[in-house]
């Protein structure tokens, strides 16, 4: 007779994840992204609080100073401050350990939520795509799908553009109109109203192309030219959009041509990222015309229903108001 065997049998744990649909691994995504930001304020709060102690404690900065000089100072500062924690002597150790101390929690918080964010992403199926690129990774598609949300959602590559801040907007690009020494004018506020730009967001966005550019190319250290070479397609369209600025707008620094060449490799990435996504996923497009027209429906009635509420915020104003006339 065979014995029976007391022990009992292992289980394999099932992940929480690999039951979830799209739609709520994006939920989760924009959970811990929510914690990450938060995180990430503290963190910049802090750098700036230290930032500036030093420099007014340790510099000859003045407000008044030029630009130019200005700048070059803020350099020096985080250069000390770094030389400062690799175990350089000065008077300031302890302003710098406290600062850092202070920032721990945060630095915790923040680390914690990326592993989460980077877990989910890597269940996503456009990431066996993003794999394929060198220079993208877990992290940077989780923060483009915690901004802006299921890719499949999006009509367009335009519209994506345009709510991760890469949409133009009367000739410039959205971050162009931010800044006084390159925009021609200053907007209305209905021209922001209708083309809003969120400077955290896109900076967020910023980061992952700088990523994605620097994987991509050598430095001229590296080359026999002895200039810098790209070294994979994204690569390519940065170098091609610098030699294009350099002759279409010759009276730009060599930082607007950088920036502007990082733009448009950011809306070729996007753009190759959404067709593969709805490769996957399927176009909303396609959906039957009743769902389509009942989606539209929706969204039509939550606007209606948004404008009532603003309505009904202002009118005790507006009798108050009148009251007091």
């Amino acid at each position: 007779m065979k014995k029976l065997s007391m022990t009992p049998r292992k289980t394999k744990k099932i992940d929480p994840l690999d039951e979830m649909t799209t739609d709520e691994k994006i939920a989760q995504l924009k959970r811990h992204h929510r914690r990450r930001r938060f995180a990430m304020k503290i963190q910049q709060k802090l750098d700036r609080a230290l930032e500036s102690f030093i420099r007014m404690n340790a510099t000859s900065w003045h407000p008044d100073l030029p630009e130019a000089e200005r700048e070059k100072i803020n350099k020096e500062v985080r250069a000390l401050i770094k030389r400062i924690r690799e175990g350089e002597p000065s008077e300031h150790k302890d302003v710098v350990s406290t600062s850092d101390e202070a920032r721990a929690p945060a630095d915790k918080m923040r680390a914690a939520s990326e592993l989460d964010m980077e877990k989910i992403a890597r269940t996503l199926p456009v990431f066996k795509w993003i794999e394929s690129i060198h220079g993208a990774g877990e992290k940077g598609l989780a923060t483009i799908v915690a901004e802006a949300g299921n890719i499949s959602d999006y009509p367009n590559p335009a519209k994506l553009w345009k709510r991760l801040g890469f949409a133009s907007y009367d000739g410039y690009a959205g971050s162009t109109w931010k800044r006084d020494t390159w925009r021609p004018r200053k907007l209305t506020k209905e021209e922001w109203r209708a083309n809003p730009f969120s400077g955290e967001r896109y900076s967020l966005m910023h980061q992952n192309v700088v990523w994605l550019v620097n994987a991509q190319w050598i430095g001229k250290a590296k080359t026999e030219s002895g200039e810098g070479e790209p070294d994979g397609p994204y690569g390519e369209i940065y170098a091609n959009r610098r030699k294009h600025t350099l002759k279409t707008h010759p009276d730009w620094t060599d930082g607007h041509r950088r920036m502007d060449a990082l733009r448009v490799t950011m809306k070729e990435f996007l753009k190759h990222l959404y067709n593969e996504w709805q490769a996957i996923e399927g176009k909303r497009e396609e959906e039957p015309d009743e769902v389509a027209h009942l989606r539209r429906s929706l969204s039509a009635s939550r606007a209606k229903i948004k404008k009532l509420v603003a309505a009904q915020k202002r009118q005790p104003d507006e009798e108050q108001q009148q009251a007091a006339e």
